[in-house]
C-alpha cells in the first residue's frame, strides 16, 4: 500500500514510525513532515491545507490510504473532499469532527445520549457570562466553542480569575472567532485520562490510554499546553473501569452517531474525569492525542496499517484486535524556552543522533527542521522521548537519562512525568 499521512508533529512522527513497520507498507509520504519524520517517510513540502494539491499528490503516487494528523485539516473538511474523489481516508468527516471543534455541539451530543458530563451554560456576550460568575460559586471551567491549540480551557478558582478569562475572550478577542460561544461548566474533581477507541461506519474498537500532563511545570503548575508528557499504563485504571468506559460513554457515543446519521471514520480520543461517581466526559476530540499517541504507538503490538485501512474501509467488525504489549511506557516533551507563550526557534540541537542510539529511547520530533544533515528546533514543542520497561522507574530513567545527554540549552522539560503512577 503507499500511504500519506499529514501533518507535522510528534504525533505524526509515531504514526510514520509505526506503519513503516507494517510488511503492507510499500511507499510512506508525509506532508508536510518535520526533520525527524524524513527518517521513516518521504517529506513533501506541500501546504495541507490546499486541498486540490493534496488531491493530485495522492493521484499521482497512486495513494492508497490518507491519515489525517491535525484536527484543523478535519475541520476544513478535508476528508469529505478526498472522499468525494474516491481516495481513502482515516478521518472524520466535517460534520464528525464538529464533537471536538464546537465544544457547543459536543455538549449537546453528550446531553441527548445521555452520557455522563459536567452541567455547563452557553454564554455569546461579556455581560451574560460576567452575571453568571458573580452569581455561582469557584471554581468554574470555561471553554471556548472552537479550535484553540488545546489552550481554550481555562480552569479558575476565583471570580477575578474567571472575570479575566472571559475579558480576554469577548474584550481582546484573545482567541478570534473560536471564542464567540463559550461554555462555562461545573469543576469536576477526581483525576483525568485519555481513553481512545477507533470507530467506523457500522461499529468501534476500543484502543487504550494514557494520562496526559498539560501544565507547562512540575506539580502541575503554570499555563495550559498541548500536552508535555504522558504514560501507559496507570495502577488506577482498572478492568472494572474500562468495561464501565465502554458501556457507560463509547456504546453510547456509537449509538448516538448512528441515531445522528454521522459517519465517523477515525478515532476518537476521549477526554474522561474519573469521579467518585464514575467517569465522565470532559471533551472529545477526533484525531490520535499528542503527546498520547506517542505513548501508544509504543505499546502498540498490532499492524497499525491493518487498523486504519479497516476504518477507512468500514470492516472493524471483523474480528480486528488490538494487541498491546505489558510495559510501562512514558513520552517527555522537550520544549522551547518561552512555551506556550513566546519562544524563539531555529537553535540546533547537537546531541539527538548520539541518544537515538540509547538502547530503549525512541525519538519523535515533534517541532524541528533539518538543514545540512543538523538538526534545527521549529515549534514550540521540540521533541517526544519515549521509553518502556516493565519497571516503571526504568523507563522514566532512561527518557531523563537521554535529555541529560542532549542537553539543549534553549529548552526545558518536566521533571515528574510519570509519577504520579505511583500515587
Amino acid at each position: 500500500m503507499n500511504i500519506l499521512v499529514l501533518g507535522n508533529g510528534g504525533r505524526e512522527h509515531s504514526l510514520c514510525w509505526k506503519i513503516s513497520k507494517s510488511p503492507r507498507c510499500e511507499n510512506l509520504f508525509c506532508i508536510p513532515g518535520n526533520g525527524g519524520i524524513e527518517q521513516v517517510a518521504k517529506c513533501v513540502d506541500i501546504d495541507p491545507r490546499n486541498k486540490r494539491k493534496i488531491y493530485l499528490f495522492c493521484k499521482d503516487n497512486k495513494i492508497d490510504l490518507v491519515v489525517i494528523g491535525p484536527e484543523l485539516l478535519l475541520e476544513e473538511g478535508l476528508s469529505d473532499y478526498l472522499i468525494t474523489k474516491k481516495i481513502k481516508v482515516f478521518g472524520p468527516s466535517k460534520k464528525a469532527a464538529q464533537l471536538e471543534t464546537s465544544k457547543i455541539f459536543s455538549k449537546k451530543f453528550l446531553k441527548k445520549n445521555s452520557i455522563p458530563t459536567a452541567n455547563s451554560y452557553v454564554f455569546n456576550n461579556l455581560k451574560s457570562s460576567m452575571d453568571y460568575i458573580n452569581l455561582n460559586k469557584t471554581p468554574f471551567v470555561i471553554k471556548v466553542d472552537g479550535l484553540a491549540a488545546g489552550k481554550g480551557v481555562i480552569i479558575c478558582n476565583s471570580k477575578q480569575e474567571a472575570i479575566i478569562a472571559v475579558n480576554e475572550i469577548f474584550k481582546k478577542k484573545k482567541f478570534g472567532d473560536a471564542g464567540k460561544k463559550i461554555l462555562i461548566e461545573e469543576f469536576l474533581e477526581g483525576y483525568e485520562i485519555s481513553y481512545f477507541a477507533f470507530f467506523d461506519k457500522n461499529s468501534y474498537l476500543p484502543f487504550s490510554y494514557a494520562l496526559d500532563h498539560k501544565r507547562a511545570k512540575n506539580n502541575d503548575k503554570g499555563l495550559n499546553t498541548g500536552g508535555m508528557g504522558a504514560f501507559s499504563p496507570s495502577k488506577k485504571v482498572t478492568n472494572s473501569l474500562e468495561k464501565k468506559i465502554i458501556e457507560d460513554i463509547i456504546k453510547p457515543t456509537q449509538r448516538g452517531l448512528k441515531e445522528n446519521k454521522i459517519i465517523f471514520r477515525g478515532i476518537i480520543f476521549f477526554g474522561l474525569m474519573i469521579t467518585k461517581y464514575g467517569p465522565k466526559v470532559i471533551e472529545y476530540n477526533v484525531r490520535f492525542g499528542d503527546p498520547e499517541c506517542q505513548v501508544l504507538m509504543r505499546k502498540l503490538d498490532s499492524d497499525l496499517l491493518n487498523i486504519l485501512d479497516a476504518v477507512a474501509n468500514d470492516l472493524l467488525d471483523k474480528k480486528l484486535k488490538v494487541s498491546l504489549n505489558k510495559e510501562f511506557c512514558i513520552c517527555v516533551i522537550l520544549a522551547s524556552l518561552g512555551y506556550p507563550n513566546k519562544y524563539q526557534t531555529g537553535f540546533e540541537i547537537k546531541n539527538i543522533n548520539r541518544t537515538l542510539s540509547k538502547e530503549g529511547v525512541e525519538i519523535f520530533h515533534s517541532g524541528t527542521i533539518k538543514k545540512n544533515e543538523k538538526y534545527f528546533s521549529n515549534g514550540g514543542r521540540v521533541l517526544s522521548l519515549t521509553a518502556k520497561n516493565k519497571n516503571p522507574e526504568i523507563a522514566r530513567r532512561k527518557v531523563y537519562q537521554a535529555l541529560i545527554k542532549i542537553n539543549w540549552k534553549r529548552g526545558f522539560y518536566r521533571n515528574d512525568i510519570g509519577i504520579k503512577n505511583y500515587e
